[in-house]
């Protein structure tokens, strides 16, 4: 019956908690895995290997070393490491000592090398882009929320259409950083085999960190933990708001490849 009470509580309440922070990260950041893996395999599939491969080469050197920097933290061997393989990986390692966590450091960590280099290049440019649609990150355990992160989504695409038409070809900086974002944010793409960590991971990391709020164990009490959450929100919703953009505009070119294709009598 305590199992019951708790699961009700839990998911049948119909206003959003602080500590839901910890959940919406979590979601997010499945967000930004999903959306990114499918936009790398629709651009490998639908444009020529080599230019493919050359657009997205700076997000790559990134997204391996960052694989190895964490291979290096955790103590786990490297057995290979080539960021021009043109295969699924470019870095090959053992198991790691500590298998399921180290696999889920190891994994996760492009999504935050590719977002420190992006958040470098902007501070470095003088911040040209900005986005100023945010998602919600407090969650209401209510069917409500599934149209609230849709409208939200949707809104984002929008302001992000805006933001790259009336900034984005002002100055060579702006351009210079929406390829930038481009390439940072599809290049956080998870290599099929560490999808399985990434998402059970979060899914784990943020349910004890609710958990832990919701039973006292407070880290939102400390004003340094929760201006770091604001502004990793800030970053987060950037990053999801890029994927969003290019998914969009990548379904809506191919589709249109496709009808023509289609029209004129061309398979494939």
């Amino acid at each position: 019956m305590l199992t019951l009470f708790l699961l009700y509580k839990l998911f049948f309440r119909d206003t959003g908690r602080p500590e839901t922070v910890y959940l919406a990260f979590a979601f997010c950041f499945i967000v930004i895995v999903f959306t990114s893996f499918g936009i790398e395999k629709l651009w490998s599939k639908h444009i020529n290997a080599k230019a493919f491969r050359l657009f997205l080469f700076p997000g790559a050197i990134i997204h391996e070393l960052s694989h190895a920097f964490l291979c290096l933290i955790t103590g786990t061997t490297i057995k290979e490491l080539n960021i021009f393989k043109s295969g699924s990986s470019g870095i090959q390692y053992d198991r790691p000592k500590i298998p399921f966590l180290f696999d889920f450091f190891i994994a996760t960590a492009p999504i935050f090398g590719c977002a420190f280099i992006l958040v470098l290049i902007s501070i470095i440019l003088g911040n040209p882009i900005r986005v100023d649609e945010s998602l919600p990150n407090e969650i209401t355990f209510s069917f409500k929320i599934v149209f609230d992160y849709a409208k939200n989504f949707m809104d984002m695409i929008w302001l992000t259409l805006n933001a790259f038409w009336k900034s984005g070809i002002r100055s060579i900086s702006s351009v210079f950083f929406i390829i930038a974002s481009i390439i940072f944010t599809v290049t956080m793409a998870p290599h099929k085999n560490d999808i399985k960590y990434i998402v059970l991971g979060f899914i784990i990391l943020g349910s004890v960190l609710f958990a832990l709020e919701w039973f006292g164990i407070s880290l939102l009490q400390y004003k340094w933990w929760d201006k770091m959450l604001d502004r990793s929100w800030v970053i987060i919703t950037y990053i999801i708001s890029i994927l969003l953009t290019m998914l969009f505009i990548s379904s809506i070119i191919i589709g249109m490849i496709k009808g023509v294709k289609l029209i004129l009598g061309h398979k494939g």
